[in-house]
């Protein structure tokens, strides 16, 4: 392994200025202290929670959560860490939760399965010239881009085309490409036209909608069959009830991710106990054949 992510050669401007999003972010990571690295007095770290998989119940992956800490040891919310964060330093925020999450995964790393990163839309776009480079920072900790899964949070971006063009450019490393929060705001089908996902993510309000409302139980699995129409695969998030992933399933989700089979942890969770709750329950809804192929 090198000793760092070379920083590409440029002119003026100094070494600042010329080192890549990647090569600064992974120099910040590298300087942060075991699982957590400082961000503007905030101490960030990850936890990751479990994807299964319905049609074979195991796990798929896991999605990587930024935590934040202020001095006091307080817990700060991770869109408030972004929030005051000073526009031009965004990226390299986002870069710095990628490489965080790369680094503290390959201490865990099953070796087979996925790992989930989110990515804000605004921020793929401004760094879109250096997409390339997630892929030397994927390998720098020892991971490979089809294992990777970057999931483009529902967040408006102020050119469409623009966030279509960079998600193209981050699949041709060879990455998946996911959409988070479906139904919500910008995360919507047309979204789906232009990105062209793997995989979407089906926002928790829709499910809880679903659990409370019988015509939008009704709605549920038409939409989820709408998203395979256009070749994409469904996770239902948000499972925090036998009931709630039950509903998912027979919807026909692909995937299911939920404090009911497991919470988050800097730890990876133990498998072992989400995918024999996830066979009780296919066995209520009669076989993994309601899951999607």
């Amino acid at each position: 392994m090198r000793d760092r992510i070379e920083a590409p050669a440029g002119g003026a401007g100094g070494a600042a200025a010329r080192r890549s999003l990647a090569h600064a972010a992974e120099s910040l990571v590298r300087a942060g202290a075991g699982a957590s690295t400082q961000w503007e007095g905030a101490s960030l770290t990850t936890h990751f929670q479990p994807i299964y998989r319905v049609r074979r119940p195991e796990c798929f992956g896991f999605e990587a959560l930024m935590r934040a800490k202020d001095a006091q040891g307080g817990s700060v919310f991770p869109e408030d860490v972004f929030a005051r964060t000073a526009e031009s330093a965004r990226s390299l925020l986002d870069w710095t939760c990628r490489a965080l999450h790369l680094r503290n995964y390959a201490t865990v790393d099953p070796g087979d399965r996925m790992l989930f990163i989110n990515v804000d839309p605004a921020a793929i776009v401004r760094d879109a010239h250096q997409a390339r480079e997630l892929g030397d920072l994927i390998r720098y900790y020892g991971l490979v881009p089809k294992r990777v899964c970057l999931e483009v949070l529902e967040a408006p971006c102020p050119d469409e085309r623009k966030l279509r063009d960079a998600v193209d450019s981050y699949r041709a490393l060879g990455v998946c490409i996911a959409m988070d929060d479906f139904g919500v705001g910008c995360s919507n089908f047309d979204r789906v036209v232009a990105l062209r996902p793997d995989l979407v993510k089906v926002d928790r309000s829709m499910l809880s909608a679903a659990l409370g409302n019988d015509r939008v139980r009704r709605m549920l699995p038409g939409m989820i069959d709408l998203l395979h129409q256009a070749q994409v695969k469904v996770v239902v998030e948000g499972i925090e009830s036998r009931e709630a992933a039950l509903l998912a399933i027979k919807a026909r989700a692909d995937f299911l991710q939920g404090y009911y089979f497991a919470m988050p942890g800097a730890r990876l969770a133990g498998e072992g106990p989400g995918i024999e709750r996830l066979g009780r329950i296919l066995d209520i809804a009669g076989g993994a054949t309601l899951a999607a192929a």
